[in-house]
């Protein structure tokens, strides 16, 4: 009877919790990605993890001298669990590095709170502990995986100069990731602003402006003026401004020396079968990107 209660409190304990950090960060608007089904996800991954616990429980040790068995071994089985649950799931799911955040987050937490809870003889110090533990798996993931991705608020503007040669190009999407037109023109002008100060004098139109994640400021203006012919992969700046120019082999980089992440803004040439002039994928901290294309805008018939 007593295997069954450990067995019973263990699995009980971390479902609760997982379910509860999970559902408290994403109510709250902490959520790395606010997406509902990454939140019924890990609900769902949480009920075999559970039982998993609840086999750890009943194959810890217990010595007489303690009544409820060692408990700092049992933590560290709790979180040895919780990671090693948290690889096995993303090893045959496939999940994103943010997704794989979130799942350590429950899952650490709530597989250290079952076993302090089924070893610990001090009810109130396990529970106070649990509480602490939980609050800071649901305030504090966000922050770290922000630090440790340098996760930022990115602009990236596609732009060609007013001339015969480029007027026809365009871009898909034309805006994305702000709240109003204002937004909008404010993004753009300030784009315009930023060339003037790095020198270019020529007049330029937007093809896209595009705007996701959060922290810092980051400026990346692409000066697009042909279709695109190969591959390049333009790394984003770290909290600055850069300025890429096409060239007929390469991309001019301005200015030389500035402060740039290892992700990149991939340029890709358009498939024989596409229409397009070429693609552009814009890749954020949590591992996700956005895709989009540069077109030939189709003329204006005369009436």
């Amino acid at each position: 009877m007593r295997l069954l209660s450990r067995f019973g409190l263990a699995a009980l304990v971390s479902f609760l919790l997982s379910s509860v950090i999970s559902a408290a960060s994403y109510y709250l608007g902490l959520w790395l990605g606010r997406n509902r089904d990454n939140l019924l996800s890990i609900i769902y991954g949480s009920f075999p993890f559970a039982l998993v616990l609840g086999v750890a429980a009943i194959a810890l040790p217990r010595r007489r001298g303690l009544q409820q068995g060692r408990p700092i071994l049992a933590v560290l089985v709790g979180a040895a669990l919780g990671i090693l649950y948290t690889l096995i799931i993303a090893r045959f799911w496939l999940v994103i590095p943010a997704f794989v955040v979130l799942m350590l987050s429950c899952w650490v937490p709530s597989g250290m709170s079952a076993m302090a809870a089924v070893v610990s003889s001090k009810r109130l110090s396990a529970v106070i502990g649990i509480a602490i533990l939980c609050l800071a798996a649901i305030l504090l993931t966000a922050p770290i995986f922000n630090a440790f991705t340098h996760n930022q608020q990115m602009t990236v503007a596609l732009i060609t100069p007013f001339e015969m040669s480029t007027a026809g190009l365009g871009a898909n999407p034309e805006t994305f990731g702000f709240v109003n037109g204002d937004e909008i023109q404010t993004a753009r002008n300030e784009v315009l602003e930023r060339l003037q100060a790095f020198g270019y004098t020529e007049t330029f139109r937007v093809l896209s402006i595009t705007r996701w994640g959060k922290g810092s400021k980051s400026l990346a203006i692409l000066v697009v003026r042909t279709p695109i012919t190969k591959e390049a992969v333009l790394r984003v700046p770290d909290k600055s401004t850069v300025v890429y120019t096409q060239r007929a082999d390469n991309w001019e980089k301005k200015p030389a020396e500035v402060s740039l992440l290892h992700r990149g803004i991939t340029m890709e040439p358009p498939t024989s079968t596409d229409e397009s002039l070429g693609y552009f994928e814009i890749p954020d901290a949590q591992g996700v990107s956005l895709m989009g294309r540069i077109i030939a805008k189709a003329p204006v018939q005369p009436r």
